[in-house]
């Protein structure tokens, strides 16, 4: 695909990634100047038009989406290219490695890393949630790390809007096998907290170098994510604190109900160093316990449920499971029904007193406090922490969450973003994609632009900046930037001096000194002016005219004498000049017997046009035989000759 535009638009460079469904490639906006990715539908796909409609459902979930961690998408579209449908995405091109990248060479990731790292793919996941997308395969070849160590999770193509049906898959499972959860391994329904057990196996393989589960096929990991426990992770790496080993654990339960409920407590408890297994802090604590005999459960009999089990292609055919044995109905179950009735019955009375939760995040906590109080709630503030996502004192999260049912006179807590401070970056000849581009990575935006003169940067890069380099500001603030125009036309105005009767060297390099460029240098002979004194200048003295103009000076040869008639013919030189040059002033003087310089026999200009297919410059002159000449070449001799009908050195 080399040397392709996609809509006079978008230069493929070169392939960067190939996916089950497409390949992606570094290309170049020309129209905005900057790098990007473009994701292209493979051939055998495209003109299919299930994949065409997953395709697209990936381009419209993913750009519903804008978050620091998440990769932008900024355009899709279509191109004809030799008769061929080319579908693309045109998505943020991030510098740096995969996850899995960072994995495979450290092996083992500090405490801190895993954290850090662990904490941003949380915060991405929170945004996509919050939109109703689950991104079905969360895999540290996903997940992208800039150079400033910014997390982006990427790859959308599975993703679906979380309200929608089931979708039910008979040859095959969305998802990469080692990450996936329980509940997508047997084709049930896939939630946000699916993405959670996703995450715990990527921070399992972060923390030992090894995911939860392997086997020799695709089938086998999935059975044992369906039913195996993983090795507690600290038992591999003992230098795992008890926090995150608690934390993966948790996210890797078999029972979705287990495990964090949401991406805002994960975040809140990677925060929380202190938490160990054992801790309240995320115990069900709402729950009414219910103590019933280990004994089989008398149940109406009931029909098989039948399970998707894992299927990767080319792996054979897949062990069905055995059929569940209808459970025999036991005296006991009668006990059990009157009970749970009883917490129902109780619960549903106590529902009547419960009223909607409204919507604070992103309020200011004057807001958000205020609303709260008008609908009979009380606030909260449990702590402050730092974000990208939000501005500083404005609501992150709320729990419970929005649009749940609490009672009225309850506390709602609220967690307020204090923002985040970074450091300004240098911007300094960069043009303004690429500060754009600089200051997103960082959390930072471009405010106010402004132009000036520069003599040091070039035209259309920034000149200086406000907040200056090295600034400490917070997350989400604008950078005002000065561009260049290029230099300041300055052009001096200077008065022509009055160079006759000067010598020619002087008056050459006085003429230099006063912001005049010396052109040609003419000889002359004249019975007025002294033998190598300046006869006559091509500009006036007293004239104004702008720096850098050219002059030329004729240069008196003194008086010409008079000779008798001698016999002379036309004598032919060849030079070899200096090649680099573009214009060449020859002389040639006739040499007395004393070796002084006498009568000028050649002065004219040429230029590299009149140097034959050799590179030789063929002169010639009229002489008589036996007289000698010295030639000059820009004022430098070229050596002197013997005149016999041709030159002698």
């Amino acid at each position: 695909m080399d040397k392709i535009i996609l809509d006079s638009r978008y230069e493929i460079i070169k392939e960067i990634g190939v996916g089950g469904m497409a390949k992606v490639y570094k290309a170049k906006d020309k129209l905005l100047g900057r790098y990007v990715a473009i994701k292209i539908l493979k051939d055998q796909y495209a003109e299919d038009e299930e994949f065409s409609k997953k395709f697209n459902n990936e381009a419209q979930s993913a750009a519903r989406l804008s978050h620091i961690n998440i990769v932008n998408v900024y355009d899709i579209g279509k191109d004809m290219l030799n008769g061929k449908l080319i579908q693309y995405i045109v998505m943020e091109y991030v510098e740096g490695e995969t996850l899995k990248d960072l994995i495979d060479r450290e092996r083992v990731l500090e405490n801190h890393d895993i954290i850090d790292y662990s904490t941003q793919i949380a915060q991405a996941l929170k945004s996509a949630h919050d939109s109703g997308i689950v991104h079905r395969d969360i895999k540290p070849q996903n997940i992208l790390i800039d150079k400033y160590g910014l997390c982006k999770v990427t790859d959308f193509g599975i993703a679906r809007v979380s309200s929608n049906a089931t979708i039910t898959y008979t040859s095959s499972i969305l998802g990469t096998v080692h990450y996936i959860s329980p509940e997508q391994a047997k084709g049930k329904i896939v939630d946000l907290k699916s993405d959670l057990y996703s995450l715990g196996a990527v921070m399992y393989e972060m923390a030992t170098g090894k995911v939860p589960f392997d086997a020799d096929n695709s089938v086998g990991i999935a059975v044992m994510h369906i039913q195996d426990d993983p090795i507690p992770p600290r038992e591999i790496n003992p230098n795992l604190s008890k926090h995150l080993n608690y934390i993966i654990m948790k996210l890797l339960k078999k029972d979705p109900t287990e495990r964090f409920q949401n991406a805002t407590e994960l975040i809140e408890a990677l925060d929380d160093e202190s938490l160990v297994k054992g801790e309240s802090s995320f115990e069900d604590t709402a729950r009414i316990p219910i103590v019933v005999p280990k004994k089989e459960i008398y149940k109406e009999p009931i029909e098989e449920e039948k399970e998707a089990v894992y299927v990767s292609a080319g792996e054979g055919k897949v062990h069905k499971e055995k059929k569940k044995k209808p459970i025999k109905i036991r005296p006991l179950a009668i006990l059990a029904f009157i009970l749970v009735a009883a917490v129902y019955f109780f619960s549903s009375r106590n529902r009547s007193d419960e009223i909607e939760v409204p919507t604070v995040v992103n309020l200011t906590e004057e807001q958000a406090v205020s609303q709260l109080e008008k609908r009979g709630f009380r606030a909260n503030i449990s702590r402050y922490a730092e974000s990208d996502e939000y501005e500083k004192g404005k609501v992150m999260s709320q729990d419970p969450e929005a649009s749940t049912r609490s009672k009225k006179g309850s506390i709602v807590n609220l967690v307020i973003s204090s923002g985040r401070e970074v450091t300004v970056p240098v911007l300094k000849n960069m043009n303004l994609s690429q500060a754009e581009e600089t200051l997103k990575d960082l959390g930072l935006k471009i405010g106010t632009t402004s132009t000036d003169y520069s003599n040091t940067v070039e035209k259309d890069l920034v000149i200086r900046q406000e907040p200056t380099a090295g600034s400490s500001v917070q997350s989400g603030s604008e950078v005002n930037l000065v561009i260049s125009v290029g230099k300041e036309d300055s052009t001096e105005i200077i008065k022509v001096g009055n160079y006759i009767g000067m010598s020619e060297q002087n008056a050459i390099a006085t003429a230099r000194n006063n912001g005049l460029r010396v052109r040609n240098v003419d000889y002359q002979y004249s019975s007025n002016t002294e033998k190598g004194l300046v006869m006559n200048q091509s500009i006036s003295a007293e004239t104004e005219v702008t720096e850098n103009s050219a002059i030329d000076f004729v240069i008196s040869l003194g008086a010409e004498e008079k000779k008798e008639p001698s016999p002379n013919r036309e004598v032919e030189i060849r030079l070899n000049v200096d090649s680099d040059k573009e214009n060449y002033n020859v002389k040639i003087f006739k040499v007395d017997n004393n070796g002084n310089r006498s009568d000028l026999l050649y002065n004219d200009y040429h230029t590299d046009t009149d140097l034959n297919e050799e590179g030789v410059l063929v002169l010639k002159f009229m002489s008589m035989s036996g007289t000698s000449v010295e030639v000059l070449v820009d004022d430098e001799s070229y050596g002197v000759y013997k005149v016999n009908w041709w030159l002698e050195r």
